[in-house]
């Protein structure tokens, strides 16, 4: 007697089939993908995505927004032209999105990326903080001892070599923060089809300038897990503890507001007894905002902790600097906010202020579209700004020190909270921010042939005090490895100690 097996999927049961049968038909193989049009038709379909919904294609202030798209079409529609693997569509397809140096656009596959051998010479290089790399990890094979700084190699500085290797990839080469955060790769041979090999460095070594021509050799299956190239640590556990001194400390690695992550409830649980613990915290000889790891989510999360320590009187008496939004509006952006709402709340999970949002953007979205217009702005209210002669609005600040820790992670909904709480008295600490553009609040935008997705801006704001893809330096900076929690938690509690002298 056969066993058999039933493969059900939601409610719907899939055909029984008869465990160790062996008179089954077998599926046809599929035949080999051709990279050349799936590469095309992706390009196609993401400079149609951008130029009839990304809020670049209507902003005044960036006039080469669209001949950039322009641009990048035809350098991926080149690349097609000899496109014959996984490798050379999807790092194509990076470029493309890179080029726009915007943080909240990138591209993106459902599963693996391409499953190619990994090479290094031996040794890992580190952005040095000045625009140049120093050797931080070092095999006695590479010939390259650890501390040695990168001269140049191949006729290109260390600052051109990860722009050329790196920066076309990821974008934002120019920035400090996106250097410290994959400068580890520069060194890294992933099977980028469009990158030069490097062949000769010269380094200044401790014992000398010194000329090495590299030997790439194979950094086995586990290399990126041996090698911590991004060097973060162990994701931050949500939550919040009170230190020796009475001080608190808050662990936020995310923003989440998305009910299908886990970490949203999580969240939610933290800013429901930090709320409770009010009196606790204000009172407290410091408060710790750590948010290392943290690259963005609901920018109410940073507001809610903020009327928790400073209370509503802050937003009088340090009121943020006039900024009009505009949202792009078109049909996909319509159909994009339904949809994420109906799956979001799909068991009412939403908290009540997100609904409202989604409900409100979701109906005057829908009211400019069936208008015909291309935008829906949100001007400022000029009315609640202070104007001269007005008298002082009261505010009584928290008697806690409010320290906030950065690393190069935060963007998007963190830099929200940089710049909330720098401006009503809290004290950066860390190391430098990444940064966003003026285009904010992502979509996500599947290709026509399902292998990713690319991540797309709805808005962009006008009159933001932090610029266009500006950092933000603490005003305390940590030299060290922040993933080393010993020695972070030492320096902060030295911090936390001179302010209370």
């Amino acid at each position: 007697m056969k066993q058999w097996t039933i493969f059900a999927t939601g409610a719907t049961l899939a055909i029984a089939v008869p465990l160790g049968a062996t008179e089954a038909p077998q599926a046809k193989p599929k035949p080999p993908r051709d990279w050349s049009e799936t590469l095309r038709e992706d390009a196609r379909a993401l400079h149609e995505a951008i130029a009839t919904s990304h809020p670049g294609m209507i902003n005044p202030d960036d006039p080469g927004f669209s001949a950039n798209n322009d641009t990048q079409l035809a350098a991926a529609l080149e690349r097609a032209e000899t496109a014959d693997s996984f490798a050379d569509y999807f790092y194509a397809m990076q470029r493309y999105t890179a080029a726009f140096n915007d943080s909240h656009m990138g591209y993106g596959v459902f599963g693996s990326t391409p499953d190619l051998e990994v090479k290094w010479p031996g040794f890992i290089a580190r952005d040095d903080g000045n625009r140049g790399l120093k050797v931080t990890r070092s095999e006695d094979w590479s010939g390259v001892p650890v501390g040695s700084s990168v001269t140049h190699c191949d006729g290109l500085s260390a600052y051109e070599l990860g722009a050329s290797r790196i920066g076309k990839r990821f974008g934002r080469w120019t920035l400090g923060s996106q250097r410290h955060r994959y400068g580890a790769f520069v060194f890294v041979d992933y099977g980028d089809p469009y990158v030069d090999p490097i062949t000769t460095c010269e380094f200044e070594t401790p014992e000398g300038s010194k000329t090495v021509p590299l030997d790439w050799r194979s950094g086995g299956d586990d290399f990126y897990r041996r090698m911590d190239l991004f060097n973060f640590g162990e994701p931050a556990k949500i939550g919040m503890q009170e230190m020796e001194d009475g001080s608190y400390w808050v662990t936020l690695p995310t923003f989440t507001g998305n009910p299908g992550d886990p970490r949203s409830a999580q969240l939610r649980a933290l800013l429901d007894e930090m709320a409770e613990q009010a009196d606790a915290l204000r009172n407290a000889p410091a408060i710790v905002l750590d948010l290392r790891g943290n690259g963005g989510g609901s920018g109410n999360r940073a507001h809610e902790i903020a009327n928790v320590i400073w209370g509503q009187q802050a937003y009088r008496r340090f009121p943020e600097p006039p900024m009009t939004v505009v949202y792009r509006a078109s049909p996909q952006i319509l159909a994009s906010l339904e949809e994420t709402y109906e799956r979001r709340d799909k068991n009412g999970g939403l908290e009540d202020s997100i609904r409202a949002f989604y409900e409100r953007m979701i109906s005057q979205i829908g009211e400019a579209v069936a208008k015909g217009e291309d935008r829906l702005v949100f001007e400022p209210n000029l009315d609640a700004w202070p104007k001269p002669g007005d008298p002082v609005p009261e505010f009584t600040p928290p008697a806690a020190q409010v320290f906030f820790l950065t690393d190069a992670i935060c963007m998007s909904a963190c830099l929200d909270a940089v710049d909330l709480w720098g401006r009503f008295g809290g004290v950066h600490i860390g190391q430098e921010t990444g940064a966003d553009t003026v285009y904010l609040e992502v979509r996500s935008v599947v290709m026509p042939s399902r292998i990713g997705s690319t991540s797309m801006p709805m808005k962009y704001f006008k009159g933001r005090e932090r610029g266009h893809n500006e950092t933000v330096i603490p005003d305390h900076v940590y030299e060290g490895n922040l993933g080393d929690n010993d020695a972070v938690e030492t320096w902060v509690t030295a911090l936390i100690d001179k302010a209370q002298s």
